[in-house]
């Protein structure tokens, strides 16, 4: 069977009968392979025998927040799961990017390759010194197989400024929930429906 994502997400009106609507959602899919083949991005200068393209979990993808909420998966996996719905409604498809690095022994896997802005994210849920080293040194690993990418890490929620500090020593943004948007420490992101958050102090880059 042939390897979809899902490139957009939109609401639609049916009626129901009763003199009210609905409003379920209607996902645009996308063969896999016309994201990851594009000139001059990923495909274009990995070794293909290396670096692969799989999509995010798609029956993940297309259940509702209440149906997420209840399920059995990780609460990292809700965390990309989340973001990566506002990603596909602002005309962002994702995959992750798997790696064969090593003969015999199993690939890595990245949480998330956004390909229209050449960028790599590790997500981490809480906003511990722990997770965010983890990450960075996560996405050490993958760029070693990649041209370059940008970087950013995915949280839960803000974390210190001393954190961002580190982040952004490293090349890296930082994203987070808020409400019912996405903020994060760098504005470059705003391409992708996501906004600055303007109370992080000027710091290095």
């Amino acid at each position: 069977m042939d390897e979809f994502i899902v490139e957009g997400i939109e609401e639609v009106e049916i009626p129901t009968g009763d003199g009210t609507f609905a409003y379920p959602p209607m996902f645009k899919m996308r063969p896999v392979e016309t994201v990851a083949h594009i000139p001059g991005q990923l495909a274009a200068v990995s070794d293909r025998q290396i670096v692969s393209f799989r999509p995010i979990e798609r029956s993940d993808m297309l259940c509702n927040d209440k149906d997420l909420d209840a399920s059995p998966l990780r609460p990292e996996n809700k965390l990309v799961i989340r973001f990566c719905r506002h990603l596909h409604r602002h005309g962002h498809p994702t995959l992750r990017v798997q790696i064969r690095h090593t003969p015999d022994h199993g690939p890595m896997f990245t949480d998330i390759w956004v390909d229209s802005a050449y960028l790599l994210i590790e997500a981490k849920v809480e906003p511990t010194r722990d997770n965010v080293r983890m990450a960075l040194s996560q996405m050490d690993d993958y760029q070693r197989f990649l041209e370059n990418p940008k970087r950013a890490v995915l949280l839960r929620k803000r974390p210190s400024d001393e954190l961002i500090e580190l982040a952004h020593s490293r090349h890296a943004a930082v994203i987070w929930p808020s409400r019912n948007s996405w903020l994060s420490s760098i504005g470059w992101l705003e391409n992708l429906g996501i906004r600055q958050d303007l109370g992080v102090r000027k710091l290095p880059r």
